[in-house]
């Protein structure tokens, strides 16, 4: 005969187990998501970084030919030391600030990844948990189950 308050507790157990189990796997994904999500940050940050290093390299350009175009109205030689120097300083200029756009933005990059690692990370040991969490719900139910059947030896004579 079934004791129901047996199966009542083996059910309970189980259902309680399962849970556990699907909400370290819930917690999983939603962790792969947010890791998904900085990855793609991250991609769109050196991207970003890149149009706006282009963009001052491309001002930087504009400025040398408006000083080139100023320095020519002037009526001074564009191949002179000054004008060239000029010129010069202007692209350096204009490279150092598209550098720095780049650093700036692999930077921003290089943390969204590391989030995504850790994101992963705790994914995994929140997936680890519930399944470890639902054996020992198991484990536990069982030996209530055990406990409910009564002892082996006890009763009989």
């Amino acid at each position: 005969m079934c004791n129901p308050l047996l199966a009542l507790t083996l059910v309970a157990t189980g259902v309680s187990a399962y849970s556990t189990y699907q909400q370290g796997r819930t917690q999983q994904d939603f962790a792969n998501y947010e890791a998904r999500q900085a990855e793609a940050d991250a991609r769109a940050e050196k991207g970003a970084a890149q149009v706006e290093a282009e963009r001052l390299r491309k001002a930087g350009q504009r400025a040398s030919a408006e000083a080139s175009a100023a320095l020519a109205a002037s009526g001074q030689d564009l191949s002179s030391a000054g004008a060239i120097g000029i010129n010069r300083e202007i692209t350096r200029g204009a490279e150092e600030d598209a550098y720095f756009a780049l650093l700036g933005g692999g930077d921003r990059a290089a943390r969204l990844n590391a989030g995504a690692t850790m994101s992963r990370a705790r994914g995994a040991a929140a997936a680890q948990a519930g399944t470890l969490n639902a054996f020992a719900q198991v484990a536990q139910g069982a030996a209530q189950g055990w406990q409910m059947m009564g002892k082996p030896g006890k009763g009989k004579g």
